[in-house]
């Protein structure tokens, strides 16, 4: 509960009130922003910098006895890293019942993640590369939380923002955080629990935050939780019953592999399945280890890592249908036994529409893909995988012949280039290489391969 909300009434803080923060500095409150069952959200001055200070009911902290220690200890070991609305100081005002906490103030470019899966037309659109940023910066965010030895507890809808016009995300709700393995404060929220958590079994921890993830990871590139399947669909009323026995007593993904009863419903998912088609097979086969495997061996969940290398693998590798728009993503292969790796799309046909696919040129580095269409920028994390370290390159089309492509050197180092018929030569920095088939580039110790077109799409069948 943070950020800018429309008021909803307050018996607590004013405009005007003056406060202190545990360290000795002095604040003054502006405006409140919301409130909800914890208590309410205030903006405020301190030190000249306008902050989101978070104030409980006192009902609320005779609850949650161990509230401020936990938040103590939030503010003595600092943000994970910047996506976290951390808390920065406590605030107390004398003769209160209460207390409270500053954090940064979210910024109004921020929306709710609950947006992706919202009815049109406040649904938010974006495309599949957008999409896997936020899985990238939530999957770095909590690999940094649960390596400092904390963990979450309840990740769900509510606690998530993000900026749309570059996957950045915020999470909030941070006086949940407690040491991994302590008594939790919550259970969490029921369709983002471990079943093991649904059951009551265990209380959150960081392996519970793992499958948390995972459904969070599932929503966002699929706009679908990944246990509503048929059995979801036959479900008439969804009640605390229907509830534990989807998600905790018999939970049963929607495309397992070894057990169809739960599979998709013809006419009702068939976006769903045109989705998981269109996906390299690394995200497939995480996804059905999340929640297959990872339904009842908690050590057997996805961890961090290994989601943000399928995601960078993936991340620049789309392109879209020109009949219908769907997104198809490529996919690292090889063209035959003993043959060199290619880059291809699951089908030389479009999942949504059927529609035959002109797919474009890709740069293969490693196992990643990067789809060479006009407008897009080779990140420099796609060679290092250094979050943040810039641009290497962008795909433009020529000037007077569009059907043309060629990748601009961004960086400040020569670029070496090898065609298919062994020919070599040099492009400066802010000069143009054309894309064909074959060519090689090595982005300084970082090599990459160009794979053709039409190249791809002959071979696509085989």
């Amino acid at each position: 509960m943070t950020g800018n909300h429309q008021a909803t009434g307050s018996s607590g803080l004013g405009p005007g009130q003056g406060f202190a923060t545990a360290s000795g500095r002095i604040g003054r409150v502006e405006a409140l922003l919301g409130a909800g069952g914890q208590g309410e959200v205030y903006s405020v001055w301190l030190d000249g910098q306008l902050l989101a200070l978070k104030w409980y009911h006192p009902h609320y902290v005779a609850i949650d006895t161990m509230l401020r220690a936990r938040l103590e200890r939030s503010v003595r070991r600092g943000a994970p890293t910047g996506d976290f609305l951390w808390p920065l100081d406590l605030v107390d005002i004398p003769g209160s019942a209460s207390f409270g906490y500053v954090m940064p103030l979210r910024s109004s470019e921020f929306v709710s993640i609950r947006d992706l899966i919202a009815p049109p037309p406040r649904r938010l659109d974006l495309p599949i590369h957008k999409r896997t940023a936020i899985c990238l910066h939530l999957a770095r965010s909590f690999l940094e939380l649960h390596a400092s030895g904390f963990c979450y507890q309840d990740l769900n809808f509510g606690n998530i923002f993000l900026e749309p016009a570059t996957g950045r995300v915020l999470i909030c709700d941070n006086d949940n955080v407690n040491i991994d393995g302590a008594d939790a404060s919550v259970y969490g929220t029921r369709k983002f629990m471990a079943p093991e958590v649904v059951r009551r079994e265990t209380l959150p921890n960081s392996r519970t935050d793992l499958f948390s993830m995972s459904v969070l990871f599932f929503y966002v590139l699929f706009a679908w939780h990944p246990l509503d399947g048929r059995r979801e669909a036959e479900t008439n009323v969804l009640d605390a019953a229907a509830e534990l026995r989807l998600y905790g007593a018999d939970p049963l993904f929607i495309f397992d592999p070894a057990n169809n009863a739960n599979g998709p419903v013809a006419g009702l998912h068939d976006p769903i399945v045109a989705r998981w088609n269109s996906l390299p097979q690394a995200m497939r086969d995480l996804f059905t280890r999340a929640f297959t495997i990872g339904l009842t061996d908690p050590s057997s969940r996805v961890l961090e890592t290994e989601w943000r290398e399928a995601l960078v693998a993936m991340r620049d590798a789309s392109f879209s249908c020109p009949a219908c728009g769907f997104e198809q993503v490529c996919d690292v292969r090889r063209r035959g036994p003993g043959q060199s790796q290619t880059a291809l799309a699951p089908n030389n046909r479009c999942m949504a529409c059927d529609t035959v696919l002109d797919q474009p040129a890709c740069l293969l580095i490693g196992d990643c893909v990067v789809a060479l269409t006009v407008g897009v920028v080779l990140a420099a994390e796609i060679l290092d995988g250094a979050a943040g370290a810039g641009k290497v390159a962008q795909v433009e089309a020529h000037p007077t012949k569009p059907d043309r492509l060629g990748l601009r050197n961004l960086t400040q180092s020569a670029w070496q280039v090898t065609l298919a018929d062994g020919a070599t030569y040099t492009v400066d920095p802010g000069q143009v290489v054309r894309i064909l088939d074959g060519a090689g580039i090595a982005f300084g110790e970082f090599t990459g391969r160009i794979c053709g077109g039409a190249t791809l799409v002959a071979s696509a069948s085989q």
